[in-house]
């Protein structure tokens, strides 16, 4: 056996102590079998497979183990496609090689190390390309799309999942075509292209439905139902809400009722109805803390802080809020993993104690039957080995209570570490994109110089200011201690008064600024912020002609849910004065328009004195 096996098998058989309560029995039994091709066979296509199957049992257990045995396969299978092998050699190393790959992919991609993830998916990708693995190449398309989703880039996730989509309807597999049509669903929903969305919702639904996939039903039913709540046809949504549950209950999906309670609780708070959404609520929050679900336990929190706000219960609202924001930063604690290992090792020893008391009872039996000098030699042999099981037992506790706090400490140091680093990040991408519009300004700025032509001077200083809009908005993340959330009337304040500055109006301006106690993410805020750019912008050109004095105003407040209200304008020579507003603003219009469309918001004109908008918009940054 060669020492670099043995020492795996140690390793392993390490981990399949901890993981023993986790897994299913077939699952032990497989580990068994694996390990023991690992330590004694000496082909390494059975070794390398070997590796690879490993990485599938233990992925819940320790992701830097998995990385460890995934690259064990692939040095083994790249070290064999090196020599001269046999085809079908050539083809099992190719197999393996490209699935550990696909995993080292997965497991990056669970981390947020996006790039490798995406490097080592499209190795995969490449491999099972060349040995025409339609399986394999399926899913790693669909791997990709599910990278290029979560950075919203939707536009390159739905390629890739049109053309896994292709490959499964090749094999023919109903159930993974099911599952394509959901993701494909998924991505026109988040596009807001509703009706492509329903239509393949609905396609998924169907093909489930024949297969006899209650789970999958239960997930096409509920999606139906997260896009009629999103275009507020509230009654379809509970309907297919409560169908999904309905399935979820019967067939004992915990986490799919946790979410299901969720979903049904916004629709009541949307309603109106706060008793019931409170209800459900709690429920969701009981049952997604009982199973240890962070995602759920955000959702139910976030509902039931604004349940106790409506009925104007700060403390609990408050206390809401923050358990709502614990778990937004831990989807994947770690912490749930150790306590899992606390709990198996407490386990173990309680299996020992009970094979202790089993023992004991059968050497009674056992010293009925005997006579009286065989119970005495028994009872020496007995006693000898109750002590060596006892001083390994001791010995193993030991040694699991040192491993368990060196991995305590490890954990809670790379925590820190990766929060740490994403901060850093995080700030460093705000300052940067920050800068790259600076720079895009400042070649504006550059090239007007060469422009005589007043009108299109006038376009090249407007689109500064559009470009100076976002990189301001930028510029505060990156000064802002809590990336998540800015000081938004500090930074609409600043946005206005450099505005006013630019035109450089003889004309002394007012600012009426008043924003309430929201929370708006910067998915919001660059669109909001364009259209108060353009706002204030048309008001400081043609609203204050001949005047010596005026007044701009922004007003932002919640209305209701996710909507909000914008209130804008002037106290100006109104718009029936300025007799070429249409002309000289079209450009500028069709801009507010658009934004206001991206906030799922409607313009609407006000009768007031001067020139008044209101603009009532959902807040997009998080899809309730």
């Amino acid at each position: 056996m060669k020492p670099c096996r043995i020492a795996l098998f140690l390793v392993l058989i390490f981990y399949g102590s901890l993981t023993f309560g986790q897994l299913s029995a077939a699952q032990n039994l497989k580990l068994d079998s694996l390990s023991d091709i690992i330590t004694r066979n000496e082909h390494d296509t059975s070794v390398s497979r070997a590796y690879l199957n490993l990485t599938e049992i233990l992925y819940l257990t320790n992701f830097d183990t998995v990385i460890v045995l995934c690259q064990k396969a692939v040095e083994i299978s790249q070290r064999n496609l090196e020599d001269d092998i046999s085809k079908n050699e050539r083809l099992s190393f190719q197999t393996t090689l490209s699935g550990a790959y696909n995993n080292m992919g997965y497991i990056y991609d669970d981390q947020g190390r996006v790039v490798d993830a995406l490097e080592y998916y499209h190795k995969s990708l490449r491999i099972r390309e060349e040995i025409r693995d339609k399986q394999g190449i399926a899913e790693s398309l669909n791997n990709i799309g599910v990278i290029y989703v979560n950075q919203g880039e939707l536009d390159q996730a739905l390629k890739y999942y049109l053309k896994s989509l292709a490959a499964k309807e090749d094999l023919g597999n109903k159930k993974s075509i099911a599952t394509s049509l959901n993701n494909i669903a998924a991505i026109y929903r988040n596009k807001g292209e509703i009706k492509k969305a329903l239509w393949y919702y609905k396609l998924s639904l169907v093909l489930r439905e024949e297969l006899g996939d209650e789970r999958g039903v239960s997930i096409s039913l509920n999606n139906i139902g997260s896009v009629y709540n999103r275009i507020d046809s509230l009654d379809l949504a509970l309907d297919y809400y409560q169908r999904a549950l309905l399935i979820r209950n019967k067939i004992g999906d915990k986490r799919g009722e946790a979410n299901g309670l969720s979903s049904i609780g916004n629709i009541y708070m949307k309603r109106g109805n706060v008793q019931l959404a409170k209800k459900y609520a709690k429920q969701s929050l009981l049952l997604s803390e009982e199973l240890g679900f962070p995602e759920r336990i955000k959702g139910a929190a976030n509902l039931l802080s604004r349940v106790y706000k409506s009925e104007k219960k700060w403390k609990k609202a408050f206390e809401m809020q923050q358990l709502h924001h614990k778990m937004k930063d831990s989807l994947r604690n770690e912490e749930t993993e150790l306590a899992s290992i606390k709990k198996q090792a407490s386990y173990e020893i309680e299996k020992v104690e009970k094979e202790k008391k089993l023992m004991a009872k059968e050497s009674d039996l056992q010293n009925l039957k005997l006579n009286r000098d065989k119970i005495i030699g028994l009872f020496f042999i007995i006693a000898f080995v109750l002590l060596l099981v006892l001083v390994f037992v001791m010995y193993r506790g030991y040694r699991k209570t040192i491993l368990i706090n060196e991995l305590l400490e490890k954990q809670e140091l790379k925590s820190i570490k990766i929060l740490e680093e994403k901060n850093v990040m995080l700030k460093e991408i705000h300052h940067r994109v920050k800068n790259n519009l600076q720079v895009v300004s400042s070649l504006l700025r550059l090239q007007s110089h060469e422009i005589e032509d007043e009108s299109i001077l006038g376009m090249f200083n407007e689109s500064q200011n559009r470009i100076l809009s976002m990189a301001r908005l930028h510029e505060q993340m990156y000064m802002s201690e809590d990336l998540k959330n800015i000081n938004i009337q500090e930074h609409f304040i600043h946005l206005i008064n450099e505005l006013i500055k630019d035109y450089q109006l003889e004309t002394k301006i007012q600012t009426d600024v008043e924003i309430g106690e929201i929370e708006l993410g910067i998915k919001t805020l660059v669109p909001l912020g364009l259209i108060i750019n353009e706002m204030i912008s048309n008001s400081l050109k043609y609203g204050f002609v001949d005047r010596d004095s005026g007044k701009v105003k922004v007003h932002i407040k919640h209305v209701e849910a996710i909507k909000y209200e914008l209130l804008i304008g002037d106290d100006g020579v109104g718009m029936n004065q300025k007799s070429n507003i249409e002309e000289s603003s079209t450009f500028g219009s069709e801009l507010i328009q658009l934004f206001a469309d991206q906030l799922n918001g409607v313009v609407k004109r006000l009768d007031e004195p001067g020139t008044m908008f209101s603009i009532v918009f959902d807040k997009i940054d998080e899809d309730l």
